[in-house]
């Protein structure tokens, strides 16, 4: 704590939690403004903090490079830190999820991590049949085959226990993910928002959710281009003196966002025809294994755009306004 002069008023450490901390601050009284550090656990601090009628302003990881660079680091040099940023009106914000849909994220975010890891199980079950010399299937046909058919292709019971293993693994974690859409479905009806979104190319029951609440507040973006940015679907800019380099800051942003636009664009290419026209427009003036890659990404930001007019005005989505005629 320190006062408006940036005297040290209070130093030290204080258990996690909200009541100590509390404590710590009555003495200043209410309204106080706090700069909280944005580690994975922030919630509940923030929370306490706001509930208890403080000015509370989340601290954003990448820009406090002040702290992660010191030399010196410790916990009271931090705080100090933190807080004459805060008086001096140069504390780097992060945006404050609001509590309300915090829980609805966490379950889409779950659901995310329960995909990524069937797909796991799915590739440890390919690679198993591979490394024993049997080549007859695809990626679909592996996912579509039974217990039965898996088993049938070993005698040894030792790798029938491993196949065994392989596929409750996936089981379970259908049987998660399904539970999970269902639970996001319920939250999530009567979005217009929502609804809204899934009428764009490429987006649908399980990549919409992701875009809607992902992107929070739109309206904290002041163009479509800030969004893109936070989207990471455009490329970042080293220039000096005239020269410019390789692209940087490619993992500054949303990363669940950056994945969601990702996969709607090959999506989109692949079920709508105007789309794939737009996209097949770019492949024609690219050659090498990169110019698909960079004409999928053209069409991701494209959408990032279109989501952006979306939510923000509430438009309808219409292919000529961002994939042309």
């Amino acid at each position: 704590v320190i006062d408006a002069e940036g005297k040290g008023l209070v130093n030290r450490k204080v258990p996690n939690r909200i009541e100590g901390i509390l404590r710590v601050l009555e003495p200043f009284g209410s309204g106080i403004p706090v700069a909280v550090e944005s580690t994975f656990n922030w919630y509940w601090l923030v929370d306490g903090l706001q509930d208890a009628g403080h000015e509370v302003h989340l601290g954003h990881p990448l820009k406090l490079a002040m702290i992660t660079k010191a030399k010196v680091k410790t916990d009271r040099r931090d705080a100090l830190t933190l807080a004459r940023l805060l008086r001096s009106g140069d504390f780097p914000e992060a945006f404050i999820y609001p509590r309300e849909t915090r829980p609805i994220r966490d379950l889409i975010r779950q659901r995310g991590k329960l995909v990524t890891w069937r797909a796991r199980e799915y590739s440890a079950l390919r690679l198993r049949l591979y490394r024993h010399g049997f080549l007859d299937h695809d990626r679909n046909s592996a996912k579509a085959m039974s217990d039965e058919e898996v088993e049938s292709y070993f005698s040894d019971p030792r790798t029938r226990h491993l196949l065994q293993l392989e596929r409750a693994r996936i089981r379970l974690l259908s049987s998660q993910i399904a539970g999970l859409d269902a639970a996001i479905v319920e939250a999530t009806i009567g979005e217009v928002g929502l609804e809204r979104l899934r009428r764009v190319p490429g987006m649908g029951l399980a990549l919409a959710p992701v875009v809607f609440y992902e992107s929070g507040d739109i309206s904290r973006f002041a163009s479509p281009p800030h969004y893109s940015s936070y989207a990471r679907v455009v490329a970042g800019c080293a220039e000096s003196d005239g020269s410019s380099k390789a692209p940087r800051g490619r993992k500054q942003g949303n990363a669940h966002l950056k994945s969601a636009f990702s996969q709607a664009a090959v999506h989109a290419a692949r079920c709508d025809e105007r789309v794939r026209r737009f996209r097949d427009r770019h492949l024609l003036h690219r050659r090498g294994k990169g110019a698909k890659p960079i004409a999928n990404a053209i069409v991701a930001h494209k959408l990032a755009v279109a989501v952006y007019h979306v939510l923000r005005y509430g438009k309808e989505f219409k292919h000529e306004l961002i994939f042309g005629n």
